[in-house]
């Protein structure tokens, strides 16, 4: 589990999906500030091995008190822009979609903004690049969403285990 809330959580994350995210880091296909080099000193079975340790740890949400928040206007664009792969109310993942749900609220928020941002010339400095491995439909999902829409979606996913 993440101690950090700018590093997502991992344990009990989908293994096809953290072995695809770790392989792109060793290759250079996935931006990285840290994570390259770090990817770049492990085999490709030591990755595989990896992702099976982390697929059967436990999952526990981040460990950030709970906000009061509009939690009908966010159920209403987790329905609207999210639901359709993040079902469950963000829980759902697999070998493509990760968990959201029990996530830090400060990591969720860089990246649906890092999303919202790719390839609008805004997105330069930001935490992930302009240039993000995930389906372009994600960045059609968030690309209309006010700061305070993504604020509100990042500490809805965060206060759901």
């Amino acid at each position: 589990m993440s101690e950090g809330p700018l590093v997502p959580s991992i344990a009990a994350m989908n293994a096809r999906l953290f072995f695809y995210i770790m392989r792109g880091y060793k290759l250079d296909e996935r931006p990285s500030t840290i994570m390259g080099r770090i990817a770049k000193g492990y085999s490709l079975k030591e990755l595989r091995a990896m992702a099976d340790y982390f697929e059967g740890r436990p999952w526990r949400g981040a460990l950030e008190a709970s906000l009061e928040i509009d939690r009908e206007r966010a159920l209403e664009l987790h329905d609207d822009l999210c639901a359709e792969c993040h079902d469950d109310e963000g829980r759902f993942q697999d070998k493509e979609i990760p968990r959201l749900a029990g996530q830090w609220p400060a990591y969720l928020s860089m990246m649906l903004t890092d999303y919202r941002d790719a390839g609008s010339g805004t997105a330069e400095g930001s935490a992930a690049g302009s240039v993000l491995p995930q389906p372009e439909k994600m960045r059609e999902r968030v690309q209309d969403l006010s700061d305070e829409e993504i604020n509100l979606l990042s500490l809805f996913y965060s206060q759901i285990n």
